[in-house]
């Protein structure tokens, strides 16, 4: 939608093929986007911010420098031109937020009425301009000349006839392929397989990508996924439980045994450390004084549920009975019957206790070196075992593309008129999802279509 609003404002004329029965796609499930201050809102309001320099080196870092340089530049160089755009078109911005991973790294621009409001300025400046949107149609393949070019696509419309569109120039961004499990199978094995995935109320069937690569396109790092602090099953993001699950007290899996440092400085962290674990699941085992700690101390982790906090939760101790009564966690008053209602090892369970005990009484973690603060002796029943198992909230990668947004061939050619964004296209998230960069992925989608639109246009318009 950003790419159809801003090709349009550029006197391109413009036609979207929509899938579903109504636009918007992700944006109902977006909440931040990354910036720096290049961004005029952030300037004028002096919210620090990593300089380029500092967001570049880092991201390349992160990413082992798999990243395609030329495109994380021009994310760097470019993403300020369309929040500028909605921001001069009359989005409102609610709030700064820093990354999740620790402060002055990056602004998360949250606005009023979220990613949704912004699509819908997307919509009005579509239609202001005489762009058309044909809902209910997907795409069922790109169109190639005999020079390889792609030259239109086409689409099944509502009542199941063949629709041919034409086009000079075609950018593809369909939302991944996160419920697409035969892709996750094989672009992601058991990482993508055992992970609980929170997108998959949309139409991401990976139609787009697959379409990419049949036109010539390559795989731009199709393995990679927005990784999450793992999930509680039928808990939301933010409820005591959720946060409950996110304390770094001690993280077993079925056999009892630690898992890793429970203390995380990055979402992607549990994310790996509950993929590798048995059943890709693993407890927060803790007692009764941890209870009475979360209702009335900060916190170790902040919530997930915005805004974002640290604050005692004062209803723990109920949310937690109640939640063992509904399945969602498991109560007992001795470590032996919570291995056995929970389906942990109970020798394994009863002698990590023991083992953390006392590496909570020296103050030292010698086996995975956690802050002594955080070192909290489970003494004391009743005790509490919470299940986590991997969330997945997207896929995160699609086709190679260079910093233009066109999709590259193996022998590094673009393929003629062809454009990829969002999670449709790849080379620029080479690991899992960082979030020192939170809310990336949203900004890089806003990003490619609005940049792809600005080069396709000087293209065709000279």
């Amino acid at each position: 939608m950003v790419s159809a609003a801003r090709a349009s404002e550029l006197g391109l004329s413009v036609i979207v093929l929509e899938k579903s029965s109504v636009v918007g796609g992700a944006s109902v499930g977006t909440e931040a986007h990354f910036a720096l201050d290049t961004v005029k809102y952030i300037a004028e309001n002096n919210h620090p911010t990593w300089t380029k320099q500092e967001a570049y080196d880092y991201f390349m870092l992160f990413n082992n420098y798999r990243s395609n340089a030329t495109l994380v530049s021009a994310f760097l160089n470019h993403h300020h031109e369309v929040f500028d755009w909605f921001i001069d078109k009359g989005a409102q911005v609610r709030m700064l937020l820093y990354s999740l991973a620790g402060p002055e790294t990056g602004a998360g621009l949250f606005f009023e009425g979220r990613a949704v409001a912004l699509s819908e300025i997307c919509q009005e400046t579509l239609a202001a301009n005489g762009g058309e949107v044909i809902v209910s149609s997907p795409v069922r393949q790109l169109v190639v000349d005999d020079q390889n070019a792609v030259v239109g696509a086409l689409a099944e419309d509502a009542d199941g006839k063949t629709l041919f569109v034409k086009s000079k120039a075609t950018f593809v961004g369909t939302g991944g392929f996160g419920r697409n499990k035969d892709m996750i199978h094989y672009y992601m094995g058991f990482r993508g397989d055992n992970a609980f995935a929170g997108d998959t109320f949309l139409e991401h069937d990976g139609d787009g990508v697959n379409m990419l690569l049949g036109a010539g396109g390559i795989d731009g790092g199709l393995r990679w996924s927005q990784g999450q602090t793992p999930q509680v099953l039928n808990v939301a993001y933010g409820e005591p439980l959720d946060r409950a699950a996110s304390e770094p007290y001690l993280w077993v899996n079925k056999y009892g045994k630690r898992v890793g440092c429970e203390f995380f400085t990055n979402l992607t962290i549990p994310f790996e450390m509950c993929s590798y674990a048995p059943d890709a699941t693993y407890f927060n085992i803790f007692d009764s004084t941890k209870v009475a700690r979360m209702e009335t101390e900060e916190f170790f982790t902040q919530s997930r549920g915005l805004p974002y906090t640290y604050d005692p939760e004062p209803g723990m101790g109920q949310a937690l009975d109640e939640g063992a009564e509904a399945g969602l966690c498991f109560k007992a008053d001795t470590l032996e019957e919570l291995a056995e209602k929970a389906g942990i090892d109970k020798e394994g369970l009863v002698g990590m206790v023991a083992e953390y005990n006392g590496l909570c009484e020296q103050g030292e973690d010698t086996q995975f070196f956690k802050d002594p603060a955080m070192l909290l002796p489970i003494t004391t029943g009743p005790f509490y075992a919470i299940p986590c198992v991997p969330c997945r909230l997207s896929t995160l990668n699609g086709v190679h593309v260079n910093e233009n947004l066109e999709v590259i061939r193996s022998d590094g050619s673009p393929v003629p008129n062809l454009y990829a964004g969002g999670l449709d296209s790849g080379s620029f998230f080479m690991t899992d999802y960082n979030h020192a960069f939170s809310g990336s992925a949203s900004s890089f989608s806003f990003f490619t279509g609005f940049h792809a639109a600005d080069v396709a246009a000087a293209k065709l318009t000279g």
